[in-house]
């Protein structure tokens, strides 16, 4: 948030779109396709000159599902983000953060079983998630 008591910083909000649009390989001219206004308006949007309507705001958090607080002030619903980024995100990248959460939350179990027991329950669980593509990840 900018220094403005409490204001909302027009430039951090337009590098923020910038970033949205850039991250989802979206031209100046598509972005204001989405949001229902010309490409100049994305520009000023995105150079900060001045601030976006709530009918521009609720076009971006319904298409890029971002929360407005996200849009507005950089923070919010990080549950939101996270969404957005593994929606955003390759298929083999997707992959990754589903076996990093496998293992956040296995982690735990490692009190409770040995190493080995550890590896045929997460195995086994593996393969009945993913079937054929999960043999071998582990």
């Amino acid at each position: 948030m900018s220094g403005n008591c409490g204001g909302i910083d027009n430039k951090s909000v337009g590098k923020r779109m910038r970033e949205m649009r850039e991250s989802n390989g979206l031209t100046q001219e598509e972005m204001a396709e989405i949001l229902g206004v010309n490409p100049n308006a994305v520009r000023a949007y995105e150079r900060g000159e001045y601030g976006i309507s709530k009918e521009v705001m609720t076009r971006i958090r319904n298409h890029f599902h971002v929360s407005i607080d996200f849009l507005l002030y950089g923070a919010g619903n990080d549950w939101d983000y996270l969404l957005l980024q593994i929606e955003n995100a390759s298929e083999e990248n997707k992959m990754k953060a589903l076996m990093r959460l496998v293992f956040y939350f296995v982690r735990d179990k490692r009190k409770s079983y040995s190493r080995e027991t550890q590896d045929a329950i997460l195995d086994d669980g593996m393969k009945n998630l993913l079937g054929d593509i999960g043999n071998g990840l582990v």
